[in-house]
Formats: structure tokens, sequence, C-alpha cells
């Protein structure tokens, strides 16, 4: 097996980190751009070399707790699934009981709006009802002056007469 790939099971992924924090920055170290390869192999041939001196080769435990931490994230991803599927499904239900809030707060509205116009209709005609009965009202007031006159003038002239008699025998 190379041993590269050796390492990457071997070591923990904060140790690269720490060891490259740690390090000083030597001249030589430094890459160029023209042999970034060569840079490269020096680094993981020296890094080869210090990890198997260093580094165990790896125990059923390493895999034991890899295989953990493998379910671990697992559960906790199940976990997030299922909050987020019940989150999602509060937010439709949610949503559903605004939709039905709106729907009937609609039907309200149309309702409200049918019984004013019922009620304004209604006024409306009251009011014509009202105004027939009064120009009928007022018909029948100009109809009885009309009588009054005539019966004023009937006795007036009907009257006149026999008040002149009197005054005549008199």
């Amino acid at each position: 097996m190379d041993i590269v790939k050796k390492m990457r099971w071997e070591r923990p992924l904060d140790f690269d980190r720490s060891e490259s924090q740690n390090m000083p920055v030597l001249p030589q170290d430094v890459p160029k751009p023209a042999d970034s390869l060569t840079s490269i192999l020096r680094l993981v041939q020296t890094d080869a070399d210090t990890s198997v001196s260093v580094a165990a080769p790896s125990s059923s435990q390493d895999w034991a707790n890899l295989i953990e931490r493998v379910r671990a994230a697992a559960h906790r991803t199940r976990e997030v699934e299922a909050q987020a599927q019940e989150q999602e499904q509060r937010v439709h239900e949610l949503l559903e009981r605004v939709r039905e809030d709106i729907k009937l707060a609609s039907e309200r509205v149309r309702a409200a709006e049918t019984r004013a116009a019922n009620v304004q209709a209604q006024a409306e005609q009251r009011i014509r009802a009202a105004e027939e009965r009064a120009e009928a009202a007022e018909e029948r007031a100009r109809i009885a002056e009309d009588w009054l006159k005539q019966v004023h003038e009937a006795i007036v002239s009907e009257f006149s007469t026999l008040t002149e008699v009197p005054s005549k025998v008199a």
C-alpha cells in the first residue's frame, strides 16, 4: 500500500493543520510557481518520513471510532431532516389555515356586501314608496283644496243672496 494513502487513514485531520501551523517557514519550503510539483513531492515525502516513525498502524479501535462518527453524523442528519420535515409540515398547516381564514373572510365580505346591497335596495324602495305616498298625498291635498274652493264659492254665492235679502227687508 502507498504510504501517502496509508497516512490519510492514520493521521487525524487536525494533525496536518496544527503541524503546518507550528512548523517554521524556511526559505527552501516556500514553493515557487515553476517547481510546484517538486515542492509538493518534497513536502509529502517529508511528511511521510516523519509520520512513519510517529504514526502507528491503524487499529480496529480507529475504524470503530470512524464508524461510530459516521453513524452519529447520519443520526444527526436524520434528526435535522426530521425537524425540517416537521417544520415544513407546520408551515404547510399554517398556510392551509391562513388560506381557510382568507376564504372565510372573503365569504363574510361577500355576504356583508350582499346584505348591504339588499339593505340599500330596500331603503331605495322605501324611499320611492314614501315619495309616491307624498306625491299622492299632495295630489289629494290639491284636490281637497279645489273642492274646498268650490264649496266656499258655492257657500258664498248661495248665501250671498240670503244676506242680501234680509237687508232688503229691513
